[in-house]
């Protein structure tokens, strides 16, 4: 997620990642087919909806932001597929 300001200020508010994790036995995480003991699933379910929260403090005299929300899918290391991006304007009086 990320911010432009109508000043052309770019501003990273954040990021959430949702993934399986592989477990060993003492609870370390593992990439490893044969280190993996337990899988520990944080993926984001299909069709299902997951509200995330985001604060973050934009340049004093700020009068308009476009926030962009960005969902990428990576099924590999270098490949990134693009599910869903949203454009929004705020406008903030004062």
């Amino acid at each position: 997620m990320t911010a432009k300001t109508d000043q052309g200020v770019v501003i990273s508010i954040g990021k959430k990642e949702y993934w399986e994790i592989g477990i060993d036995l003492d609870g370390r995480h593992r990439v490893g087919a044969w280190q993996i003991k337990e899988i520990v699933d944080l993926t984001l379910p299909p069709r299902k909806t997951i509200t995330e929260r985001f604060l973050a403090e934009l340049p004093a005299g700020t009068k308009s932001a476009e926030i962009e929300v960005r969902v990428s899918y990576l099924p590999a290391s270098k490949v990134e597929i693009g599910v869903a991006r949203i454009v929004k304007r705020l406008i903030f009086s004062m």
